[in-house]
């Protein structure tokens, strides 16, 4: 039997505090990611951020 070639995609999402730099901590799990699986078998990785203390825009004006 041989050991065909497998995608795995692994999603994560969790809150930090302003303090912490989220490209920071990304760089960081990013390099613990590549050790475990190597640096050749990490495909594709991805950091996205955003705040969530913003409030949603309450500025609709009524239609006539």
């Amino acid at each position: 039997m041989t050991n065909r070639p497998v995608l795995v995609r692994v999603e994560l999402a969790f809150r930090s505090t302003d303090d912490q730099d989220p490209q920071a901590l990304g760089d960081r799990i990013r390099e613990a990611v590549a050790m475990i699986v190597g640096r050749e078998a990490l495909e594709e990785f991805r950091i996205r951020s955003m705040p969530l203390d913003v409030k949603p825009k309450g500025n609709l004006r009524p239609v006539d």
